[in-house]
């Protein structure tokens, strides 16, 4: 019979005695052979698994309300088909995708304005996956604009089209978890998060309630406060210069002291920190809660405690729901994250590369650096920007990218992997948002611009509301962007490459403003430029090929091959 076994198996004499045990003889070899270990190596676990050519193509905010993905500009085209032609492209749902024909407002009840929230039709969602989009983050601060019904609306048109979202969930556990795409390369793995700002207001601003002190007060803290002000040249796009104080009265850390009246029995209050959204409907965004603090120097902690009543010490104080820092200069924001918050979305990101071949991690932040900039302008990242980026990559990520603020900023490669700390918005046709189904002619009262449009009977198009009430976002640094791809080979990366993309830096129409073009020489060149100075301070060498930046890691391929 081992004789036959062997004949028809070509099997040798070794091979055929294995095959003749059984019975009692069989268990007890099983018994004997080692068993195989229940842990496995977290060093391959979390390495890159996939050893072939592999690109990812990473581009920001998609506040997108028209389809351009068929549109035959060859400037167009040429953005299209580097999205498509990559093995993995992903993006930030930043705007509402609806059926109009099918989706009844009205059940959205009068809680939700009809203007304003990023409404778009679903030809948006069918563009989308015609530009090659196979994944998205929908954790933004846009995520419950229309409320609950439109956001379920938005991921019912993503997944009609075969995109895969992240970030949002019917429980926190849900939004924080990892999605997978399959590639033919390798599973893909993305985790999406939103930064929620301190719900407490910083900066020098109104809205934070009145507070009484006295005279000799109001003078010190007028001092802090033109102390920040005179910071306002170190940035490009600084805040306005605030108006004059009224008598006896300075509005500073979103706070208006007065000198009148009788103070309440004590102005010290509880820690002021970040709240998880408040809301009653049974969805939440994968939000990373930050604490942010007013930095003041330590003789303004001393006077600010001495306003406040404080009898502690340290660094840091809270009073008036604002925290307070001692910082190097007045006017530094500083934030720090909640840790049971980084240790989830770490725990599910690792969750993710360990299930996956590829692992991205995606956040969308709005974080400014400086009380004297204007909100969203920042071009450098915030102190936990970077140690969330550093964690994340830790934890096994391959590419780390980050959106939200309407500018560019840097790139760093850290232990030798992509991160994108601002790619800005992709697509920003603000000014297109239409008019909702069901709500008003326009979407917004027409009464609140009359002071702007020419005279009581002009007729007032959508596109010119839109205009005044975005234009505060429409000045030459929203108008550009990144798309950076990112290409691997051999399990590790070796080059990224950085287009720059124009949304409107010459004149344009409004029907084409913030619609994404290959930008011609000189602009792409002045946004390179830029991303060059942003990642300066990271150490990262990048070189311009014919239009586009390049970082090429050791083993790359030569100039020109691709």
């Amino acid at each position: 019979m081992c004789a036959l076994i062997r004949a028809i198996l070509n099997l040798g004499p070794v091979a055929c005695g294995v095959l003749a045990l059984s019975g009692p003889a069989l268990a007890q070899n099983a018994l004997s052979s080692p068993a195989p270990s229940q842990r496995r190596d977290q060093s391959v676990e979390l390495a890159m698994k996939i050893k072939t050519s592999f690109t990812l193509v990473a581009v920001g905010d998609m506040l997108e309300f028209q389809p351009f993905s068929k549109n035959a500009d060859p400037d167009v085209q040429y953005l299209v088909k580097l999205m498509r032609n990559a093995d993995m492209t992903i993006a930030n749902n930043e705007n509402m995708i609806v059926d109009i024909d099918q989706y009844d407002f009205s059940l959205e009840g009068a809680t939700h304005p009809v203007g304003g929230s990023n409404f778009a039709d679903k030809a948006v969602a069918d563009d989308w996956a015609n530009m090659g989009i196979r994944m998205v983050t929908k954790a933004n601060n846009h995520t419950f604009d229309g409320g609950e019904l439109r956001l379920w609306e938005n991921l019912r048109q993503l997944e009609r089209v075969g995109i895969v979202h992240v970030g949002v969930g019917k429980t926190l556990a849900e939004a924080r978890m990892a999605r997978y795409a399959q590639t033919p390369k390798g599973l893909v793995s993305l985790v999406g998060a939103y930064a929620i700002p301190s719900n407490r207001t910083v900066g020098y601003g109104t809205g934070g309630g009145v507070q009484y002190v006295t005279p000799e007060q109001i003078v010190q803290l007028k001092a802090i406060r033109d102390s920040i002000v005179a910071r306002r040249g170190e940035v490009a796009d600084p805040i306005e210069i605030p108006e004059p104080d009224p008598a006896g009265a300075v509005s500073v850390f979103g706070i208006l002291f007065k000198s009148e009246g009788v103070p309440p029995p004590s102005i010290h209050d509880e820690a002021a920190e970040a709240q998880p959204h408040a809301t009653n409907m049974k969805a939440t965004n994968n939000s990373l809660r930050l604490t942010a603090y007013n930095g003041v120097t330590a003789a303004q902690m001393a006077q600010l405690r001495a306003i406040a009543g404080d009898k502690g010490g340290g660094e840091t104080m809270t009073a008036w729901k604002q925290n307070f820092r001692i910082t190097a200069k007045p006017g530094d924001y500083t934030y720090d994250m909640f840790p049971q918050d980084e240790a989830d979305i770490l725990k599910e990101l690792r969750t993710g590369k360990q299930f996956s071949s590829f692992a991205v991690a995606t956040i969308h932040w709005h974080q400014n650096r400086f009380a004297f900039q204007h909100y969203s302008f920042d071009h450098y990242p915030a102190d936990f920007e970077v140690k969330f980026a550093h964690d994340a990559i830790d934890q096994g990520a391959d590419a780390f990218v980050g959106h939200g603020v309407h500018t560019i900023k840097g790139i760093e490669i850290y232990k030798g992997k992509p991160i994108f700390y601002g790619v800005s918005n992709y697509v920003f046709q603000s000014q297109m948002v239409p008019a909702e189904r069901g709500g008003s002619a326009t979407g917004y009262s027409s009464s609140a611009f009359s002071a702007s449009m020419p005279g009581p009977k002009e007729i007032v198009g959508q596109g010119q509301l839109n205009e005044l009430s975005q234009g505060w976002l429409q000045r030459p640094a929203n108008l550009e962007a990144l798309l950076t791809s990112s290409r691997y080979d051999g399990g590790r990366l070796v080059e990224v490459r950085i287009y720059p993309v124009d949304l409107g830096q010459g004149p344009r129409p409004g029907s084409d403003l913030g619609t994404p073009r290959r930008p011609s020489p000189a602009v792409a060149r002045k946004i390179l430029d830029e991303v060059i100075a942003y990642s300066k301070p990271f150490g990262t060498t990048i070189s311009i090929e014919d239009g586009v930046g390049v970082i090429r890691l050791s083993g790359a391929d030569k100039p020109g091959s691709h």
